[in-house]
């Protein structure tokens, strides 16, 4: 079991390797901090870090699963919102361009723009 600041420091290490555009090495600690989570307590963060590779990658299959969990287990705070942005990206990626407007209305909808903004 990891200690909270070295679950932290490897949120910010794999944040970093994906925004310098090692989506494999980000994929695989984000994957492995998902995996280290108890099945009751999803790591949130870290199955939108394997959505986010995902969508990088262009597979909106997997892009969705791993959001499917990071959506699962409660409310979402306002902050988390952006998960609606990254399932309509993952929609649009499978051609699902119907559930994808849907995905974006409601993150406009959270994110305070209303529906039609």
């Amino acid at each position: 079991m990891l200690k909270e600041n070295e679950k932290k420091t490897l949120h910010v290490l794999a944040y970093m390797m994906l925004r310098m555009g090692q989506e494999e090495r980000a994929g695989r600690i984000y994957a492995a901090l998902a995996a280290l989570a108890p099945r009751e307590h999803p790591d949130r963060l870290a199955l939108a870090g394997v959505a986010a590779v995902a969508i990088s990658a262009g597979d909106g299959a997997a892009a969705l699963e791993a959001l499917r969990g990071a959506m699962s287990g409660g409310p979402l705070s306002s902050r988390q919102a952006v998960l609606h942005l990254m399932k309509a990206q993952a929609f649009w990626l499978e051609g699902r361009k119907e559930e994808a407007r849907a995905a974006l209305d409601e993150y406009l909808f959270l994110a305070g723009g209303g529906k039609n903004a």
